[in-house]
Parts: C-alpha cells; structure tokens; sequence
C-alpha cells in the first residue's frame, strides 16, 4: 500500500460510523485524526488497509476520540497471527471514561506504587480502602512495585483492586506485541515505550469485571474486547469462524462486519463469536423435520 493514507480510504466505513452514531462532522474529524496518526507512524503504514479501517471503525463502535489532546484511544501496530496488524488500542484514560459515562462508578483513580511510597491497602473498608503517601523526591522513590484502582461507586462505597507488578508482568509476558519485540521481530511496542500507560491499563481491566453492570456498558466490554487483541485468535479459531459465517443465518450486513472484524479479533472475542454464530445456524433439512414434528 502507499505510504501516504488519503481520505478516500476510509470512505468505505465512513457510513458504518455514522449508523454507530457519530455524526457526519465528528465522523470526518475523527478520519481525520487517523490519518494524522497513521502517516507519521511506519509502523502502521506497514498494516493492511482492511485492518486500518477495522481499527478506525471501532472508534464509533467504543465511543471514544483519537483526537491527541483526549488521549482516549490510540492506533497502534500489534503483532498478532505472524504479522503487523493495526488496532484501536483505548488508553486507561478511555477505559475510566467509559466506566464513568456507562454509570457504573462516579469517578476511578489510578496510580502506579513505588518502592519508597508509602501505601497500605484495607479490602475490608469500603470508605477509605487506600493509604497511599507518595515520596515526593523523584530521585527517592524507586522502583514500580505495583498499581491500584480505586472507584467510587454510585452509592459512594469505594471498591479497589490492587496488582503487583509482577502479577502485571505476568499478563505482559502473555501478549503477542512483546513477545515479538523480545524475538526482534518488531522494534517496539507500547509495553516498552509506554510501561506505565500499560499498568495502569491492566488494572482497570482487572476492576472492571466486578464493577456493577450496568445496561450502558456494551461499549466499555467492547474496548475491552479491542485492547485485548493483543492476544491473539488462534488459527483453529478462525478457521472455525469462516466456516460458521458461510452456513450462518446471519445478515450479510452482519457477516461483513465479522470477517472485517477477525484479522484484529482478541482469543476471547473469538470465542464469544463462535458461540453466537453456532446459535445462528441454518438448519438441515432433517432438522427442520423434526421441528415440525414436535410442534
């Protein structure tokens, strides 16, 4: 492909984005942004355009902006099946955005623990679980030893998660982007480039799923299922994918939407799509029988 992205490009989901219900103004500013991203970035000038607008459809699908002053989400180059693909990747500020707007919780804060803060954590106290007395002296404070999310909820009740850094390093080991970079396969990722961005993040993702639920959080379990496509579907998966989608009962609309959707699809994600296309399959012809049989 060129290295130069146009807009013209992107005129193929510029009407996906505005059924997912960005206006035709917010639409054209965000396609704008990605293309502002994508030419100063190598990195995602190497990915295919399918991926690139699967990516830039996903903004409208989350809700969040790639406009640089938000700092919501971002596009990045991931490494995923053996090769480069581009991603919407939603920033921890992103994620608590979602959190807050779906009303789940009031307000989230998340910081990063250091070896010379000092920081105690009290699971059984839900009006004020956290101690946390930063060394005020950088040169002083050390090393990361861990991260913590603290939301306050509607009630005004404060729940917390707290991870060691190891606990975080052992999902960083996980994901395909580094271990790429540690093979020299690719020569960064936001691991490396953005540690503390990437903690942060992860214990978001870690409080999330015992929040309280919401009806308004479809989008939020969407940024979560887009950021965890840094561990990738399986081969097996998509194979199994594309054989479901070809006997599906599923609009054609709908169909599109997946296969633009598996280069860049998360191992969970996959595994929630199989489940929903083997409960949309069309019936043989014996089946049928059978159904009408009983009725």
């Amino acid at each position: 492909m060129s290295n130069e992205i146009t807009r013209q490009q992107f005129d193929p989901i510029a009407k996906a984005m505005q059924d997912a219900g960005f206006n035709p103004e917010r639409v054209k500013k965000e396609i704008s942004f990605a293309i502002q991203i994508i030419n100063k970035s190598p990195g995602l000038q190497k990915c295919s355009q399918q991926s690139l607008q699967a990516a830039v459809l996903n903004i409208s699908n989350i809700g969040l902006s790639l406009n640089p002053v938000a700092k919501e989400a971002y596009l990045v180059p991931r490494w995923i099946n053996g090769g480069t693909v581009a991603v919407l990747d939603p920033s921890y500020i992103g994620l608590v955005k979602l959190l807050t707007d779906s009303g789940s919780v009031k307000s989230m804060l998340c910081q990063l623990v250091y070896s010379g803060d000092n920081f105690e954590v009290d699971l059984a106290n839900n009006g004020n679980p956290v101690i946390h007395k930063p060394e005020l002296t950088r040169s002083k404070r050390g090393e990361v030893t861990g991260v913590y999310a603290l939301a306050t909820l509607i009630d005004g009740t404060r729940q917390v998660e707290y991870m060691s850094i190891e606990e975080v390093n052992e999902i960083r080991e996980r994901s395909e982007t580094y271990k790429a970079h540690k093979a020299g396969k690719i020569q960064s990722c936001t691991w490396i480039t953005d540690a503390g961005e990437m903690t942060r993040k992860t214990v978001i993702k870690r409080i999330y799923k015992y929040l309280p639920r919401t009806d308004r959080m479809t989008q939020i379990d969407e940024a979560i299922a887009a950021d965890n496509s840094d561990f990738a579907i399986s081969d097996a998966q998509v194979y199994y994918i594309e054989s479901l989608i070809a006997t599906s009962t599923l609009e054609e609309r709908q169909r599109g939407a997946i296969e633009m959707e598996v280069p860049v699809m998360s191992s969970s994600r996959a595994t929630d799509v199989i489940e929903m296309l083997k409960a949309n399959q069309q019936l043989s012809d014996r089946e049928t029988l059978k159904r009408l049989q009983s009725k």
